[in-house]
């Protein structure tokens, strides 16, 4: 029956229109009523919804014509990349969606090499064709040339529905079932594919021959995982192959965590119970686990009896985060809700890191691992908007390498573990390949500003009058520069992809920030030698700008070591003393002003400076 299956995903840069394409599946294919349906259905979160971005993808099984579709949402921006590539591995086909306002943009590109390296079958399509900015004409031969066609992408607006119903016909004579390939592998080792899922399968014993679905060890494929706080962590899987049955008891390859499927179903899109899933089948797993942890994007679930029998599915790997920032609660004493409140959020985002940290300014708080800036900004606002909790957030960090000279390498990621500069002998930073597409009219610009955050440029390629560059960047420079920077050389017309590309050797130093003579520590960042003194002098210019005047003057320094780089004043405000004095001895004029002065001295020697949140976005932007 798998031949009655179709697997596949909607690939396309953020804001293309994937979840408004998803709801009118839904709706014409019955799964959901018409009057039902809500914008955005399978964007659980408001803040999905509100920034019109897929964050936490949800599957779906639709009945269409005597078919099973099956459509995994993927996450549309380059943070979760991750979460992107192992949904597709549970796919045989992608529809490749093109923004017809915006023409084809990078994530479109990252996104379809990833699925063609999978060898899924391609749908273009062009979407927004009733948009009054939509440049029909212009998309249609980027997605001709981007994938060598010869007849035009099928032209669709998910908004009105047009185009929709010839695409749901599409998928079904277009896309292939699932693959059988793994039970031909396993009955005959001879020749396994290398590209196949054949490579999971230990070789079965001699004389089998032809085998059943049944015969094949069970392997499903873990590709997302939620939390409910009455059934535990539920896991949403593909089966490869084999059969997995309610109560099976089954485990974990990676992690090793044993389980009973106390449940398991489809999504329609409700969980919908099911006595079996079959190869093909994408469904849910209730485990009753009560730690997101051991349920890991990518992992292998097999059957506990046949654990010896099965390799893991190729491509697993465990999610690193890959900018830090430290989150103190604004009331201080909330600080214990602020642990609470990231614990809850981390059993629903198993790639949420954090450590307790404490700060002689700031006080207590919680250094928070990210899978980017979008990430951190999404945690941000659900820690606000759900449990009513404002942080102050000090500027962004990544992880730095440095070997010391008794030849230990040491990793970090917060200036406060920076070691003495005397023992290291050399540091090294994250690098990031970044893919940049833009309209030829600002290739100039955006070439410019690469250049300025130490880009190398490594080629140049044309599609249509889109222009495709390739940079290698620092990391720490993509995350806090680039991205808000080329949206405005290129006037919105830019638009980026990156991924990790290892580490780069650089003269690292730590640049500190004094107020009032006092080292504060919450700002102070690493970064490398060769800019320390434009960045020193950026950092003072923008805490300048930030932090309002007060009654005493603020003296800015930023220092690397004992050597100040930089140096702002805030001037003090002036209390006009003398304004209720009218005429009278001169001398009294003199005796409170000079009383002024004391107390100035005095709040200059002793005052707490006040810093507001806009000083730490200052340095994140400098």
């Amino acid at each position: 029956m798998s031949n009655l299956i179709r697997n596949f995903s909607i690939i396309a840069h953020i804001d293309a229109g994937k979840s408004t394409l998803a709801d009118r599946f839904l709706e014409i294919t019955g799964t959901v009523q018409a009057d039902k349906i809500t914008p955005q259905l399978l964007d659980s979160n408001p803040i999905e919804r509100e920034r019109g971005i897929t964050i936490k993808l949800a599957p779906v099984s639709m009945n269409y014509k005597g078919r099973t579709l099956n459509l995994i949402d993927t996450p549309g921006h380059v943070d979760f990349n991750y979460e992107v590539e192992r949904a597709l591995q549970a796919c045989e086909g992608a529809i490749l969606l093109i923004d017809a306002t915006k023409g084809v943009q990078a994530q479109t590109i990252a996104n379809l090499r990833l699925a063609k390296n999978l060898g899924l079958t391609i749908i273009p399509v062009v979407n927004k064709i009733d948009a009054p900015l939509a440049d029909i004409s212009a998309s249609i031969r980027q997605a001709k040339q981007l994938l060598g066609l010869n007849n035009d992408p099928l032209l669709i607006s998910a908004k009105t529905g047009e185009g929709v119903t010839e695409l749901l016909n599409k998928i079904i004579s277009d896309l292939p079932g699932p693959t059988s390939s793994l039970r031909d592998s396993y009955s005959n080792q001879s020749n396994p594919s290398p590209t196949s899922p054949s490579v999971i399968a230990r070789p079965a014993p001699a004389g089998r021959g032809n085998l059943t679905p049944s015969d094949v060890p069970l392997h499903a494929l873990v590709f997302n995982s939620t939390f409910d706080t009455h059934l535990g962590v539920i896991a949403f899987v593909k089966i490869i192959s084999g059969d997995l049955k309610f109560g099976d008891k089954l485990s974990f390859l990676s992690s090793g965590q044993s389980l009973t499927a106390s449940e398991i179903g489809i999504f329609s899109p409700g969980r919908t119970k099911k006595e079996v899933l079959t190869i093909g089948n994408v469904g849910y797993i209730i485990t009753g686990l009560k730690d997101i942890r051991h349920v890991l994007v990518g992992d292998t679930l097999c059957l506990t009896s046949q654990i010896k029998l099965v390799s893991p599915i190729p491509g697993f790997r465990k999610i690193h985060p890959n900018v830090f920032l430290d989150f103190y609660p604004a009331d201080g004493s909330q600080y214990r809700d602020l642990v609470d409140a990231l614990e809850k959020l981390k059993l629903n985002d198993s790639s949420l890191t954090t450590q307790g940290i404490n700060s002689p300014i700031l006080g207590q708080g919680v250094k928070v691992g990210f899978l980017g800036m979008l990430h951190s900004e999404v945690v941000g606002e659900r820690l606000e908007r759900e449990f009513g909790l404002p942080v102050i957030s000090v500027s962004p960090s990544v992880e730095y390498k440095v070997k010391l000279r008794s030849g230990e390498e040491k990793i970090f990621s917060s200036p406060s573990d920076f070691p003495d500069p005397a023992i290291i002998s050399q540091g090294f930073e994250p690098m990031a390949a970044v893919n940049i597409v833009v309209t030829s009219p600002y290739v100039g610009a955006v070439m410019e500003l690469c250049q300025d955050l130490r880009g190398n440029l490594v080629n140049v390629s044309y599609l249509d009058e889109l222009v495709e560059i390739d940079y290698f960047l620092p990391l720490i420079e993509v995350i806090t520069a680039l991205h808000d920077s080329l949206k405005s050389v290129s006037q919105g017309f830019g638009s980026m992809n990156y991924e990790l590309a290892g580490w780069q050797e650089a003269e690292l130093v730590k640049l500190d920030v004094l107020l009032n003579h006092e080292l504060f520590a919450p700002m102070s960042v690493i970064t490398v030698k060769e800019i320390a003194y434009y960045k020193g002098k950026r950092i003072s210019e923008k805490l300048k700008e930030a932090i309002p005047r007060q009654q005493f003057e603020i003296p800015i320094q930023v220092a690397i070591g004992g050597q100040i780089v930089a140096r702002e004043t805030i001037k003090a405000y002036r209390k006009d003393v003398d304004a209720k004095l009218h005429g009278g001895d001169f001398t009294r004029n003199l005796k409170l002003l000079n009383k002024q002065k004391k107390g100035k001295a005095r709040m200059k020697q002793f005052g707490r400076v006040s810093v507001p949140q806009e000083a730490f976005l200052a340095i994140t932007k400098s």
